[in-house]
Parts: C-alpha cells; structure tokens; sequence
C-alpha cells in the first residue's frame, strides 16, 4: 500500500516522519516500508521492530481525477 505520509511513534515520545511511502512488510513483529529520503531524494528501506514503536499513522495518495 503507498502513502504520502508515515509517522511514527516511539515509547519515549520521538516522532519520525516519511514521505512517499510502501509498506513492504506489515506483519506481527515488523514494520518494513520502502521511501523517499527527504535529504538525498534516493529510496531507501527502514525496518521498524514493532516492540519499539507505541504507533504510527498514515496519510493516503490522493489521486484528483482529470478534468473532464
């Protein structure tokens, strides 16, 4: 699934962000997404245990349909 945004949230209150997002991986113990690094603007891979996260919270592609 791909998000323009992904946050997520740790146990001692750090926030990380990430933009153009596909999750890859979503299962019991990770969270695995594809990105796009905002200080190279190269894709990358991160990989979250979810043991240390408390959260995260997505913001959906918005696709505008084209003018008829």
């Amino acid at each position: 699934m791909k998000y323009s945004t992904l946050c997520i949230f740790t146990p001692t209150g750090r926030t990380y962000t990430f933009r153009n997002v596909e999750i890859v991986c979503d299962n019991e113990t990770a969270l695995q997404f594809n990105y796009v690094a905002m200080s190279d603007n190269k894709v990358k891979i991160a990989t979250f245990p979810k043991s240390t996260l408390c959260g995260w919270s997505v913001t959906k592609v918005e696709v505008k349909p084209l003018p008829a």
